[in-house]
């Protein structure tokens, strides 16, 4: 796991260092999921939990009446501020999600938690999920982002051979050693029962693509038009 420090040694570099699928994506599915929304811009809230130097909240936020806008990093909320300055409509907050998730309470007719439930402890990412549900009022959505398990897998496969990638399926918990850390990834189906579970119908789940690169690899001969993918979940609370 990521610790706040390490998260937030990252600030300088964030654009080399970290996967932010908002902008790493070349497809236009997070787009169409936003806009299929019909946002108001008089009425509508966004909540991002996980903001990180917040490109999803400048690429989308002025779709919203008001956003706000989650990260614990103070180094790296404090580059999200900068770009954003002349923003007047976000509300910057400093804090892991549930803390968070108690002050904002449920005002979100979007919340946005894009790969920022990565951690090894389960009863922190519950935390997380619940944390979700707390800022999403009835009826509003959630667009949620994590790692897949089923694209490590094709990486593995890929770039490594089938008998590593068959080693690493037979691990059921889905934890992948990402940077010396380790990191959670989701199946499909597991998805679908973790939304039930915290109160949320899923409407759409499909593959968001990102480079080879952020795999820490130059694209595999035999890759022909795969790339590695994350989840991309919208769900509704019910």
């Amino acid at each position: 796991m990521v610790s706040r420090k390490e998260w937030d040694n990252l600030a300088d570099d964030f654009e080399r260092e970290v996967c932010d699928i908002t902008r790493e994506t070349k497809g236009k599915e997070i787009a169409r999921l936003v806009l299929g929304l019909r946002p108001s811009p008089r009425k509508s809230v966004l909540v991002d939990l996980g903001c990180g130097i917040g490109t999803f909240v400048e690429r989308y936020g002025k779709l919203f009446r008001a956003t706000f806008a989650v990260e614990h990093a103070p180094r790296i909320i404090a580059r999200a501020k900068k770009r954003l300055a002349e923003r007047t409509d976000i509300v910057w907050l400093t804090s892991n999600i549930p803390p968070a998730a108690t002050r904002i309470g449920p005002l979100a007719d979007l919340t946005v938690c894009m790969n920022v439930i990565t951690m090894p402890n389960e009863r922190i990412r519950a935390q997380m999920w619940d944390g979700i549900a707390r800022v999403t009022r009835r009826r509003g959505h959630a667009l949620i982002v994590v790692p897949s398990i089923e694209s490590d897998r094709m990486v593995e496969r890929i770039a490594y051979g089938t008998s590593r990638a068959q080693a690493k399926a037979d691990a059921p918990d889905g934890l992948v050693e990402r940077g010396g850390s380790r990191q959670k990834h989701f199946a499909r189906r597991e998805l679908y029962e973790l939304l039930e579970q915290h109160g949320f119908r899923a409407t759409k789940l499909m593959r968001v693509s990102y480079p080879w690169q952020k795999e820490g690899l130059r694209k595999p001969r035999d890759a022909g038009t795969r790339r590695p993918w994350d989840w991309l979940v919208l769900a509704q609370r019910v």
